[in-house]
């Protein structure tokens, strides 16, 4: 239950946010920060090349010993990077007069790395208590202390208010990380940094790097599309839009792909394939009706409180919402055969079916945006979700049924429960 509660809240929060922006500041602002989240999303993909899937995915059954080597080596030369932006973003600061927002998003992008690859790594380790409580601390209490000093003081409705309160949340959560996993074998982070370890990762995860940067592109790529074709207000509505839908499939991939992601590695491993594709039938059966009812009772309480917000615009783009709604609601579905193909260890066309799913939402986009404008937004990730959901799920199941038949069926029953 108290898991639960931390997801609901860090869900809540992030929708309360947004909502926020478009109240308290305005819809341009909101497209901004729209745009800023798409790069704290699409620049960890960019730096991690790869890599934090590959360990994070042996990192279920690794020893510690190995486990925190791994990441000294992995963290190391993340970090290295992100000293590098930072100079840089100070240096343009300096130099060119560029906005000294741009030191703060770095620093928050940083922690926003480093803490997502903290939940998964606790995730996959099954200790879900303290991998959630770190999430809600970095992405629910900042925010719930932050709306408040903003309300009552007008000079704190800035993103660059904003973003200093995520990155002190993001430093309060990686202290809590330091203190939960204070029993670890930490010693072995005074060990020398190799290159030839992220050289050697990287050589074996490039797929994962591949298709990464494919699925974080076809996930935000829309919100700059938007602000070329439409301008920034429209990309606000968007994004406004967009977070009412994402928070549907933030909650599901929190209530349910972070169990079904390690239980489905562990049919994988233990019953092979048929085992698998069992335990991910049931899986995306749940999922789907999940799915379906999230996403209309979220979308039906925003409409009723549409008005509140004050901004006319909105309140004549209504089909526009659950269209982008229903859209993301099939990405969801497709992403979940995404997981399924990770889980059994088909990368290759894990990496094929992302790359494909970003150049035809890239082309659907470039078509519908300018014809049909924030209809056409939406109406390219129904489109591109849709094919790409077929794509997978033919793959997974197409041949399944044979396979199921030939399996235990209480193979997958006891790793799902």
């Amino acid at each position: 239950m108290m898991v639960m509660s931390m997801r609901a809240a860090v869900m809540g929060s992030k929708f309360a946010l947004a909502i926020f922006i478009a109240h308290y500041l305005d819809l341009s602002s909101l497209g901004v920060y729209g745009l800023a989240t798409g790069a704290i999303a699409i620049v960890p993909v960019s730096v991690n090349i790869g890599m934090n899937h590959l360990l994070m995915r042996t990192a279920v059954n690794a020893g510690l010993q190995d486990l925190v080597h791994s990441l000294w080596q992995y963290w190391s030369f993340v970090s290295a990077i992100y000293i590098l932006l930072l100079a840089i973003a100070a240096v343009s600061a300096v130099v060119f007069g560029v906005a000294s927002i741009w030191i703060l998003l770095v620093a928050v992008i940083y922690l926003e790395h480093v803490g997502n690859d903290v939940f998964y790594l606790l995730s996959n380790r099954q200790h879900h208590l303290a991998a959630n409580l770190i999430a809600f601390v970095r992405g629910a209490a900042w925010i719930a202390i932050y709306m408040p000093l903003a309300i009552a003081f007008p000079d704190m409705r800035t993103l660059s208010c904003l973003f200093a309160a995520w990155l002190m949340g993001g430093v309060v959560s990686m202290m809590l990380f330091a203190w939960l996993c204070r029993s670890w074998p930490w010693k072995a982070f005074a060990g020398r940094f190799r290159m030839s370890f992220v050289i050697d990762t990287v050589r074996k995860s490039y797929l994962f790097y591949v298709s990464d940067l494919s699925f974080v592109a076809s996930q935000y790529i829309d919100r700059y599309l938007v602000t070329l074709f439409l301008g920034i207000k429209a990309a606000g509505i968007y994004f406004l839009f967009w977070t009412v839908a994402n928070a549907t499939t933030t909650f599901l991939g929190l209530v349910l792909q972070q169990k079904q992601r390690p239980l489905l590695i562990q049919a994988f491993a233990r019953g092979g394939l048929p085992a698998h594709r069992q335990l991910a039938w049931r899986f995306m059966q749940i999922s789907a009706v999940a799915t379906l009812a999230l996403s209309v009772a979220i979308t039906s309480a925003f409409q009723v409180a549409l008005p509140w917000l004050g901004q006319a615009a909105l309140s004549g783009h209504l089909p526009v919402l659950w269209l982008i709604v229903t859209g993301m609601a099939v990405r969801y579905m497709a992403d979940f055969g995404a997981m399924a193909l990770f889980s059994s260890h088909e990368d290759r066309l894990m990496t094929i079916t992302n790359v494909v799913s970003v150049i035809a939402l890239v082309c659907a986009q470039l078509v519908l945006l300018p014809t049909a404008g924030l209809h056409g937004a939406g109406a390219a990730i129904l489109l591109t979700s849709t094919g790409v959901l077929v794509w997978r799920y033919w793959s997974l199941f197409g041949s399944a049924a044979r396979s199921r038949s030939d399996a235990n069926p209480d193979t997958a029953a006891s790793l799902g429960a």
